[in-house]
């Protein structure tokens, strides 16, 4: 287990009184703890990140969920990412997170919802798509390959590139097919907007920006050059970021 300094977030709530003891268990890359951390910078609460991969200390800070990030506050602990927003926003308003309105406020909550399920399900049939399964011996109709290849419309990273050689190697290519029709279902949603659902970030923005962080510096090939393809979802993933970044950077 490990604490990064780096990650302790140095700003004024805005209040005069004592500021709360705020600390975010995570393993080192998890979408929903960006989540958070995109939240808790968004409403300028300085918060310590705790990193481990020991499953002991996910039992530990996790008892009853057993997942994490896991957000503690003045000795109170929450588990699931939603939940902990929704818990910040109760206790910090300012900025909300949810919009006033109840129909647009449906929408960034669906929205949200919608963004962390889709990353879950596409993170986890890539993991278990890496595993050898049976058939995996047999060969690849290289017609099969070339389908898959049309479907995505542009040349492959070198990561997979066109040495697709193993049925591991092409499910992986169909899991990064279909990802990148959720990213063009997410520049849909978008349009020219720059954010989701209003004028300001809100959940569905944090949420569908941890999963573009994640897509963008995580494992999965080509995910950066899938984005980076989509000038408005770059455009987005950037716009969010350096928001977050100005924030950090104010003195106190």
């Amino acid at each position: 287990m490990r604490t990064r300094a780096s990650d302790r977030v140095d700003l004024q709530v805005g209040s005069a009184g004592p500021q709360p003891s705020i600390r975010l268990f995570t393993q080192s890359m998890n979408p929903f703890t960006e989540k958070v951390a995109a939240a808790l910078a968004l409403k300028r609460l300085p918060f310590e990140r705790v990193v481990s991969e020991d499953p002991e200390d996910v039992r530990r800070w996790s008892p009853i969920a057993r997942t994490l990030p896991v957000l503690e506050i003045d000795g109170r602990r929450k588990a699931d990412s939603s939940q902990i927003v929704r818990w910040l926003d109760g206790l910090f308003p300012d900025p909300p997170l949810y919009s006033n309105d109840p129909r647009t406020a449906d929408a960034q909550r669906n929205l949200a919802e919608w963004s962390d399920n889709s990353f879950s399900w596409y993170w986890n049939r890539w993991r278990a798509a890496r595993y050898p399964q049976p058939g995996d011996e047999a060969p690849i109709e290289e017609s099969l390959i070339a389908r898959i290849r049309d479907q995505i419309g542009r040349t492959l990273g070198p990561s997979l590139g066109h040495a697709v050689r193993t049925r591991a190697q092409l499910r992986e290519l169909e899991i990064i097919r279909e990802l990148q029709d959720r990213l063009d279902d997410l520049v849909g949603f978008l349009g020219d907007r720059p954010f989701f659902h209003a004028d300001e970030p809100s959940i569905a923005d944090l949420s569908v920006y941890a999963m573009l962080r994640i897509l963008h510096e995580g494992p999965i090939p080509d995910c950066a050059e899938a984005i980076a393809d989509r000038p408005t979802l770059a455009a987005f993933l950037d716009r969010i970021t350096r928001r977050i970044q100005s924030l950090e950077t104010q003195p106190d």
